[in-house]
């Protein structure tokens, strides 16, 4: 394997002050047996849990295996990492799956080294499967690892973080992001400038839609029809509905388009606001900067702005809440363009 394969190594953007402390664990040989990673999508906490795992795997000299010229070999440290995360339209993440993870975990390592566990959304675990969770952190094994992945440590009992070690990851500043699209994908700077702002702090965003064309597309016609229901009746308003929202009854897939609309709405909020001030040049969708301007201009002056912003925005909170309680998406987005 090539020599740059086998280096401790981390992902080029964002998250340092993690990236800082995880070093030094490995450094000092002081490792936890329990880890959560908590905060928003796309700011790289898969992507660290895994480099995390893959340097204890390297760091760790019984890991090694050598090749008949003494080599250190480590085409076999997948073997020692495993992933659980929910199942596709499934709302959580059941005990069966947790228990069957466990199981696989109390297994001998197969470099007798470290087992390496990374639970992802792990925020999604049923009541029985954080129960059957907790019982594991309470008899630790020895030289098992398991990384918790959460949008929100609140979201796990304080049972379990009593016994973890949590790292908060922060949104990555905009010109971290856009100098990072600059020199890696070497695009020209208007595009690096509006997919930068777009991400809001979440670079992993930003290189999505990026190397994706189609969903960036996707992504600006949708958010073009959204701005639309500031400003047509309410029957207009279901119409445009009916065209950014295709979701059937209630699943996983419906719950998580109905959620990207209701961020989509609430970052026009805020952009309708930064517009209302004269801050356009820190509008999050950036390629609707015209449309916003007119948008504005057209309302009947700045109170009337502030109600439909504060409107919309506890019409956002209602709205989440609503979709945690397994309201309807559909029924959802509905109550939510009412008051938009």
């Amino acid at each position: 394997m090539a020599e740059n394969q086998n280096k401790i190594s981390w992902p080029a953007i964002g998250n340092d002050k993690a990236i800082e402390f995880l070093s030094r664990s490995l450094d000092n040989n002081k490792i936890a047996q329990t880890y959560v990673f908590a905060g928003p999508n796309d700011l790289g906490k898969s992507t660290i849990s895994l480099a995390f795992a893959r340097n204890i795997l390297i760091s760790d000299e019984k890991n090694h295996v050598r090749d008949s010229l003494g080599q250190a070999d480590f085409t076999s440290i997948n073997s020692d990492l495993h992933i659980l995360e929910p199942l596709e339209d499934k709302k959580s993440i059941s005990i069966e799956q947790v228990r069957e993870f466990i199981k696989t975990l109390s297994l001998s390592s197969f470099l007798n080294s470290y087992k390496i566990g990374i639970i992802k959304e792990a925020d999604r675990m049923s009541e029985g499967a954080k129960n059957a969770l907790l019982k594991t952190l309470e008899e630790p094994k020895d030289k098992v690892i398991i990384i918790l992945l959460v949008a929100d440590e609140e979201n796990l009992p304080k049972t379990i973080l009593s016994r973890s070690q949590i790292l908060f990851f922060q949104s990555v500043p905009t010109a971290v992001i856009y100098d990072y699209l600059l020199e890696n994908y070497k695009i020209n700077r208007s595009l690096a400038k509006d997919l930068a702002s777009l991400s809001l702090g979440r670079p992993l965003k930003a290189i999505r839609l990026l190397e994706h064309e189609d969903a960036y597309q996707e992504y600006t016609e949708k958010t073009k029809k959204v701005l639309s229901l500031f400003d047509v009746s309410i029957n207009e308003k279901m119409k445009v509905l009916d065209g950014v929202f295709n979701a059937k009854g209630f699943s996983r897939s419906a719950v998580e388009e109905a959620s990207s609309i209701i961020g989509i709405v609430e970052g026009l909020l805020r952009d309708l606001l930064l517009s209302s001030l004269g801050q356009n040049d820190r509008l999050q969708h950036l390629f609707l900067n015209k449309e916003i301007k007119e948008l504005v201009a057209s309302m009947n002056g700045s109170d009337d702005l502030m109600i439909k912003i504060i409107s919309g925005l506890k019409a956002i909170e209602e709205s989440r809440l609503y979709l945690q309680s397994n309201v309807s998406p559909r029924l959802v987005l509905e109550k939510l363009i009412i008051n938009l």
